[in-house]
């Protein structure tokens, strides 16, 4: 389930729709929970669809840390990729605010953190003054470490700020990441 303080915005005519903040969301906070209403496909089940679901599996379906896809039932599936995002998705079904995210600006996260499938590239129109062009699954090995450092600062953070969403999370899921991390002495959640 996606935060509530965001909405669908059209963004651009080469981007499309993408998911805005309505009002501002602090760095720490959980922006993204997979949820119940989320389906998870099996990998097998995704290779045996027929070729006409490549479009709509490509846009709006993920990969989880273990290979299997993952269909977002709500406007999740809308949000657009940047090379300098400011969500990241952790390994535990949660994205977390990575940057603190302005009222009106594009929540994101870098399409190479949802386990793209080897050899599989997306050309890249972010805009991010870091843009590398192309994402791919190659990708992962080189950001990983940039990306966990900054889940990490946030997630030192999460107790600080609001957390709309922390009740969807299954007990313990929080302090797993946190402990993960590094970060289990560091949070103060009531």
């Amino acid at each position: 389930m996606i935060h509530p303080a965001t909405q669908l915005a059209m963004i651009g005519p080469a981007v499309g729709l993408g998911l805005v903040a309505r009002q501002a969301i602090p760095r720490g906070t959980v922006t993204w929970v997979r949820d119940p209403l989320d389906r998870v496909l099996p990998a097998g089940f995704v290779a045996g669809l027929s070729p006409r679901y490549d479009n709509l599996r490509e846009r709006f379906v993920y990969r989880d840390e273990r290979g299997d896809y993952v269909m977002v039932w709500d406007d999740a599936r809308f949000m657009n990729h940047s090379c300098g995002c400011n969500c990241a998705l952790t390994p535990f079904g949660f994205e977390i605010a990575i940057a603190d995210i302005a009222a009106g600006a594009q929540l994101t996260n870098d399409y190479a953190m949802l386990n793209l499938e080897p050899g599989a590239y997306l050309a890249c129109q972010c805009g991010d003054p870091n843009c590398r062009g192309m994402v791919g699954a190659e990708d992962r090995a080189t950001l990983q470490a940039r990306w966990d450092a900054a889940i990490a600062l946030a997630l030192g953070s999460c107790g600080a700020v609001a957390q709309p969403l922390l009740e969807l999370l299954p007990h313990g899921t929080l302090a797993a990441a946190l402990r993960y991390y590094g970060q289990s002495d560091r949070l103060a959640l009531a």
